[in-house]
């Protein structure tokens, strides 16, 4: 085993010896549950139903309650959404992966719009230690997404797993955009760029602020409804790893940025900070995810963009998976772009599966993350 991985393994034990004797919680979580309006279909797959209509009458109305099924993810037998794993109880959505670069430089960035929804949202670094994140929409579609920013060339290898999705950004340097082109005839991907979308599916929102954070993306005229193939999924998901121990969170500093994810018990989501702050939607709500995964990987200078680090998120490396409010040592492998991702248990060897629900991913260099401690834990919900 690895120095890397010895020392990762090392603070993990460490951490989880701490937490027991801190007030925060960091126990497991309750399964996540779809609700759905109970039908002939759904009544058949394992699930407990609600057995009677309740109506209630006041003075001015009356409310009825209509039954529905609580779908558990664990044992449903039916399709399932392939970027999250959820239950699709009314069948797979028939529409193509939708990719959209968003924009996360700085406080101008905020509130993001429509992040919340994606099914996975990657995180990658840009110039000066920031970050920006790439969304993938499938399961469902937002009314808006913003702010929209321009392609960069890490974008181009993470999306080429899924299926020749549409990819949406607002403009390149010369060099990225020959990429983005060279890359759209090859079939990894739709190219939608606000320069040559002539749809209206781009437009500039004055009350976000100045450009280029304005941009704003209506996905649903983008893509339209014309029904068409669904991507393949990109992670396995199933039930938590034996070798998985609790942790209150991560934290992942760039040098431009501090980002942690706290486990939420009540929820079972890890809540996202962002420079010591909660990380508000413009819905007023804080974004969280069931899942986050940390994955070390080599950065280098784009060949497009000398300016501009370059993920490789080919070939194998370190990281750490967060689910149900504990934390698992991995190896992540994915050969060639075309390929799903794979994991490995450092202590097993054996495959290691996500939690059932939506995926944030870092792309962090080796060195940048540590698990947070019950001090830090305790001044984020302070």
């Amino acid at each position: 085993m690895s120095i890397a991985r010895n020392f990762k393994l090392t603070k993990i034990f460490l951490i989880a010896i701490a937490g027991v004797f801190s007030l925060a919680s960091c126990g497991g979580s309750e399964k996540i549950t779809v609700e759905a309006t109970a039908t002939s279909s759904s009544l058949s797959t394992p699930s407990s139903t609600t057995s009677s209509v309740v109506a209630t009458t006041t003075a001015t109305e009356t409310v009825i309650e209509t039954p529905t099924t609580i779908i558990d993810p664990e044992e449903w037998i039916g399709p399932r959404h392939p970027l999250t794993g959820l239950p699709a109880s009314d069948g797979i959505v028939p529409r193509p992966a939708l990719t959209v670069k968003i924009g996360n430089n700085d406080s101008n960035s905020l509130p993001h719009e429509g992040l919340a929804e994606a099914d996975i949202v990657y995180e990658t670094l840009i110039e000066a230690g920031k970050t920006r994140f790439l969304g993938i929409y499938q399961s469902s579609l937002p009314e808006r997404i913003a702010p929209v920013r321009s392609a960069r060339s890490t974008d181009i290898s993470l999306i080429g797993n899924l299926g020749n999705p549409h990819f949406a950004y607002w403009g390149s340097n010369e060099g990225v955009g020959a990429e983005v082109e060279e890359a759209a005839r090859s079939g990894t991907f739709i190219r939608q760029s606000a320069e040559i979308n002539s749809s209206g599916a781009f437009s500039r929102d004055p009350l976000r602020g100045n450009p280029p954070y304005d941009s704003v993306l209506n996905p649903a005229y983008l893509i339209g409804d014309v029904p068409t193939s669904a991507p393949t999924a990109i992670f396995d998901y199933g039930s938590l790893p034996v070798s998985a121990v609790s942790t209150l969170g991560l934290r992942w500093e760039t040098g431009g940025r501090v980002i942690e994810y706290l486990w939420d018990e009540q929820f079972s989501k890890w809540k996202r900070f962002q420079d010591g702050s909660p990380l508000i939607g413009a819905d007023g709500i804080q974004l969280d995810s069931e899942n986050v995964l940390l994955l070390y990987v080599d950065y280098f200078r784009s060949n497009a963009d000398p300016n501009s680090p370059q993920a490789q998120s080919t070939g194998s490396g370190d990281g750490w998976l967060l689910r149900n409010g504990k934390i698992v040592g991995i190896t992540w492998d994915r050969q060639f772009e075309a390929l799903k991702w794979s994991f490995y248990d450092d202590d097993t060897g054996k495959p290691v599966e996500l939690d059932y629900g939506r995926t944030w991913v870092a792309l962090a260099q080796l060195g940048e993350a540590s698990l947070l401690t019950p001090v830090e834990a305790a001044v984020l919900t302070g």
